[in-house]
């Protein structure tokens, strides 16, 4: 076959000129004419803002604190699926509803109106054929109208953003803005009453006011069970025993160490005063009572020792008791004595022995104060041990009130702070301050977006070169006579040498 280069197009147009320039005048002479009788398109444009900005106006500083734990203000990001969401909230034909409820459609009094209202009737004849068929209710007028406007409403979320662009067309600039603000002052109201439950409120501030009434109640039970214990601060007081507790063994230990050491010299004073003879010789002769003289001296100590020991004992100790009682004795003995002489015939009392026998009567009483003391240290500890058990028992049961009272109390921080933010949600709506907003308020177009002259004009010249260029070669092919080296080529299947043209 033979090849269609320029040539044969340029040779093709030369000769069906005629024909490509009736065929392509009435192709342009029809776009020229569609463009200038078809109405304007006017679109009108608004952005939609979407973040999470009411979570730090709800946030509630007095009643939570803020730690990792704990966060005063949470944001969670915007994600695709709430972009996504209110894409299809915008575009959803109940808002269209609203927005149009109560306007009147706008009147059309051209023909292309007129003809595209017969279009579009013509072309809705098959859905009445089958709503007829099968007995669905037909559409009314306002339901018919509120779905055409749906089809010129568009929404979709800008790449890389929380920008939601939403635009509208008309053949009214006017009509097409007004449309649009409605639509989006519809959409606020609508997202400001499901943003919040008006109830909430309540319900929290309920809710709150019985968990308040559960905290007071776990608070006395804790201030009774306190006063009842007499603990006021367990660490504290527990401590203070634990210290006490710790003395009163040193105390112990000591006084331990002081009996023993008495035992130790009551045993070396006893083997001394057995082995020291208790009277020795001298001359007779008669002298005062040599014991009476030796026993006034203790008499005297020992009441100056009954004098020191009242600073320390109580006069009921039985520490003092055996002084008074040695006291008593030794006054018993010079009373009796006093007027007695003795005739000291060839003995007489080893004054070595005395001073052993008296230091012997010292070391046991002492012995007998140190015993006592550390039966008393004994008692104390004992005593101290059953209120360091009771402390710990207790400890128990405040830690298990406390507990109730942190519970109770982190449950009513928690609903009086959820009150306190639904109540705030019901001032933000009321003032329309929501997750939402408008970026961008719908414009007023100046231009038309369709039809744009120059892109039909260039448009039409396209069509119209391509539709008589395709006439002409139908023509063409129609027309029997050869006119070219192609024509020759596919008739006889033989090559063209030569082309002679006609001088004339």
């Amino acid at each position: 076959m033979a090849r269609r280069d320029i040539n044969y197009w340029l040779d093709l147009a030369y000769r069906r000129r005629v024909t490509l320039i009736e065929v392509a005048s009435v192709v342009m002479g029809l776009v020229v004419l569609i463009t200038l009788v078809w109405p304007p398109v006017y679109r009108s444009h608004a952005k939609i803002l979407i973040q999470d900005n009411r979570a730090q106006l709800l946030a509630s500083p007095a009643l939570q604190t803020d730690s990792p734990e704990n966060p005063a203000i949470v944001a969670n990001p915007v994600s695709e699926q709430d972009l996504n969401s209110e894409v299809q909230l915008l575009t959803s034909l109940y808002l269209v509803k609203r927005a149009v409820a109560g306007l009147r459609e706008p009147s059309n009094d051209d023909a292309m109106h007129a003809v595209a209202s017969l279009f579009n009737t013509a072309v809705d004849i098959p859905a009445m054929s089958y709503r007829s068929i099968h007995g669905v209710a037909p559409l009314s007028a306002k339901q018919q109208w509120a779905l055409q406007l749906a089809r010129h409403l568009r929404a979709y979320v800008i790449n890389r953003s929380n920008v939601i662009d939403i635009d509208f067309e008309s053949h009214d600039a006017q009509w097409s803005r007004a449309f649009l603000n409605r639509l989006i002052a519809q959409y606020l109201a609508y997202h400001a009453r499901i943003s919040h439950d008006p109830q909430a409120a309540a319900f929290f501030q309920k809710q709150s006011g019985v968990l308040n009434a559960q905290l007071n109640q776990a608070e006395d039970r804790l201030r009774a069970y306190e006063i009842q214990t007499g603990i006021t601060n367990l660490s504290d007081q527990k401590q203070a025993l634990v210290n006490r507790l710790s003395e009163l063994q040193l105390e112990y230990s000591k006084t331990a160490a002081e009996l023993a050491s008495a035992k130790r010299q009551m045993t070396e004073l006893r083997g001394q005063l057995v082995s020291t003879p208790r009277r020795i010789g001298t001359k007779v002769r008669s002298v005062q009572n040599l014991a009476l003289q030796q026993l006034k001296p203790q008499v005297m100590e020992l009441k100056a020792k009954r004098a020191k020991l009242l600073t320390r004992y109580q006069p009921t100790s039985r520490r003092i008791q055996e002084i008074d009682a040695q006291i008593a004795a030794s006054q018993a003995i010079l009373d009796r004595e006093n007027h007695l002489e003795v005739q000291e015939r060839s003995t007489d009392l080893n004054p070595v022995w005395v001073s052993l026998d008296t230091n012997f009567e010292q070391a046991e009483t002492s012995a007998a104060s140190l015993k006592a003391e550390q039966d008393a240290l004994a008692r104390q500890i004992a005593d101290t041990r059953k209120q360091l058990d009771a402390m710990v028992n207790a400890g128990v049961q405040i830690d298990r009130l406390e507990r109730d009272v942190t519970a109770n109390k982190e449950a009513y921080l928690s609903y009086l702070r959820k009150a306190e933010e639904a109540r705030a949600a019901e001032g933000l709506n009321s003032e329309k301050i929501l997750d939402v907003s408008v970026a961008q308020e719908p414009n007023f177009p100046l231009q038309p977006a369709f039809p744009i002259v120059w892109l039909n004009i260039a448009v039409g010249v396209l069509l119209a070169l391509s539709a008589g260029l395709g006439a002409a070669y139908l023509e063409e092919r129609s027309d029997p006579r050869l006119y070219s080296t192609v024509a020759i080529a596919q008739a006889s299947g033989l090559s063209t040498v030569a082309v002679l043209r006609d001088a004339q």
